[in-house]
């Protein structure tokens, strides 16, 4: 009997294991049934991976001229060259100048048709020349061409400061902005604070504020420090000052006619000589980085000037102030607020080689997709959603004020007011109003003199050009 238990369980043990075998042997695992060499299916593409296999299909291999200026926007889009390149396999090679001998080859090249060049960065006080010389395209065709200016690009996230204040001519689209600026005024808090003092509403409170922190520094320091010096230096800050006394403080957009000796625009002119008094006894020849310094250094107690220059103020290592200051907009005057607007975009020459891959280039530096990163990499911010970005706002105590001064360059534009007025002297009436204004500095002659002196000068242009 036990024998016969033992012969039982044997075969039983046995069918168990052949059982196992063929099941095993039946029903092989996953693993087993996919092929050591098979490789996983491809992740779907982005819509920007997508955009850049369309640009290699058609222009790989191609090689653009890019001419820049030197600033922290070129900075921004030299980090992402390579990336471009490796997406599109559209090669970049770069040529960077300071900005008065870019232009100057701008002009050159252009006028001569060399075709140098496929893309430029553009002066905001040049693009009504650049347009009506026809040194750049118009970019609209680009900009309705969904191949071309995807989804991502997001052409209205761009601030209408700087999308129809600096890009666009007569309603057309010239240029893509890459950076932008206004002006504002930044300014001591402990001082303010000390002398219990608040931020202005408006031109007249922000003209005592000067003359009270004036006296009260008794030669320790200033009221406020600008570009005080001829030309376009002082002739830029009256401009950003003269439109909360004027609509239209330069020319009459109706009539083409130019104002310069109007009791509106001499009123402006009086004003900004009313500052130079509550500043440093140099002021007529301070620029830009002088009266950075003379504020970083503590010896004023407010800075009028661009809002791109307020790293100067804010960095610890070379501004004493670092630490307590803040900003505010131009107070509105009597016809509101200013709206002042200047900065940089990005344009296509027309005898342009190769336009295509060169809006190919400029479309995605200044696009929302990478927008981010390039102010990351330094750019400088000119839109909506970069303004919104918690981690962009946090770069620089500034921004927040950077967007407020920008809103009311928009409103501005909103009700018909035009900043960049068109024409094609811009630069070079914004110098003779400049030199005026100096010479009113320096006691040589009068506000009213120096509306006057600047009409003359500037009718006198215009007669010789047969305008």
């Amino acid at each position: 009997m036990r024998k016969t238990t033992v012969r039982i369980l044997a075969l039983l043990l046995a069918v168990l294991m052949l059982t196992a075998c063929s099941n095993s042997e039946a029903a092989p695992t996953k693993a087993d049934t996919q092929t050591p060499n098979a490789s996983a299916a491809p992740a779907e593409r982005t819509a920007l991976e997508e955009w850049g296999a369309a640009m290699k299909e058609r222009y790989d291999g191609t090689t653009i001229n890019v001419l820049l200026a030197s600033h922290t926007a070129t900075d921004g889009m030299l980090a992402m060259v390579e990336e471009f390149t490796e997406l599109t396999g559209i090669k970049v090679n770069t040529r960077i100048l300071a900005s008065t001998e870019m232009k100057t080859m701008q002009r050159s090249n252009s006028s001569t048709k060399t075709g140098i060049f496929d893309v430029y960065m553009v002066d905001a006080f040049t693009v009504y020349e650049y347009a009506k010389a026809g040194y750049i395209e118009n970019l609209e065709s680009y900009l309705n061409d969904p191949v071309m200016t995807p989804e991502w690009y997001d052409h209205e996230d761009i601030l209408l400061a700087y999308r129809d204040g600096i890009a666009a001519v007569e309603g057309e689209t010239y240029l893509l902005p890459i950076a932008g600026e206004s002006r504002f005024v930044v300014y001591r808090t402990d001082l303010f604070e000390e002398h219990n003092k608040k931020v202005p509403t408006n031109v007249e409170e922000w003209l005592e504020l000067c003359r009270y922190f004036q006296e009260a520094g008794n030669g320790e320091y200033y009221g406020i420090s600008f570009r005080g010096a001829g030309g376009t230096l002082v002739g830029s800050a009256h401009m950003a000052i003269a439109y909360c006394f004027s609509d239209n403080p330069i020319i009459d957009p109706a009539t083409g006619k130019y104002q310069l000796d109007s009791e509106a625009t001499i009123e402006s002119i009086q004003y900004i000589l009313d500052l130079a008094k509550c500043s440093s006894p140099d002021i007529a020849s301070m620029n830009h980085e002088d009266g950075a310094a003379l504020f970083a250094q503590g010896k004023c107690a407010m800075w009028f000037d661009a809002t791109s220059l307020a790293y100067m103020a804010e960095d610890p290592e070379s501004s004493v102030v670092a630490d307590k200051i803040g900003y505010f907009t131009i107070p509105s005057g009597p016809a509101g607020e200013s709206g002042a607007i200047a900065g940089w975009s990005l344009g296509i020459p027309t005898d342009s080689r190769n336009k295509d891959a060169a809006y190919a280039f400029s479309m995605y530096m200044t696009s929302r997709e990478k927008a981010k990163e390039y102010v990351m990499n330094g750019g400088v911010p000119c839109r909506t959603s970069s303004f919104e970005d918690p981690e962009i706002l946090a770069l620089s105590n500034s921004y927040q004020a950077t967007y407020d001064a920008l809103v009311a360059a928009g409103d501005l534009a909103e009700r018909g007011v035009t900043y960049n007025y068109p024409s094609t002297n811009v630069l070079s009436f914004m110098a003779i109003i400049g030199n005026e204004i100096n010479r009113a500095e320096i006691g040589e002659i009068t506000a009213e003199e120096a509306g006057q002196n600047a009409q003359r000068q500037i009718e006198a242009v215009l007669a010789e050009q047969g305008a």
